[in-house]
């Protein structure tokens, strides 16, 4: 995993991944103080393997989503994504969000999950 389990991350400038078109599993996993990503230079990712961003228990802000706009892919182990796993500080990410339109069914879905997910903790 690139970027995974880094402790003392805080902040990540990702425009040198400007020509990558498939993240690895694990990308940004298991960083308990980042608390913003920035999406601003993803628009030729297509695919991101499992456990995207999750176990980041700071996170807070998702910037420019519309940057993840041509993922088609999300890569599943054992029947789940792990996106956004275990990132409950995260703000709502939904329609209201700015570029949120223009995200493939696949990220809306995986969107809603998270927050559905999230919703269901609440209630617990």
């Amino acid at each position: 995993g690139f970027l995974y389990c880094c402790t003392s991350l805080k902040t990540v400038n990702l425009s040198c991944l400007q020509n990558v078109s498939r993240i690895g599993s694990h990308f940004l996993s298991y960083c308990p103080l980042l608390e913003i990503v920035d999406f601003c230079s993803f628009e030729k990712v297509t695919k991101i393997g499992y456990s995207f961003l999750s176990n980041c228990s700071s996170l807070k802000t998702i910037s420019n989503i519309s940057g993840l706009r041509n993922v088609k892919c999300i890569e599943e182990y054992y029947e789940n994504t792990y996106f956004l796993y275990e990132c409950g500080s995260l703000e709502p990410i939904d329609a209201s969000v700015p570029g949120y339109e223009c995200l493939s069914e696949e990220m809306k879905k995986e969107f809603e999950k998270f927050e559905e997910s999230r919703k269901e903790e609440e209630s617990d």
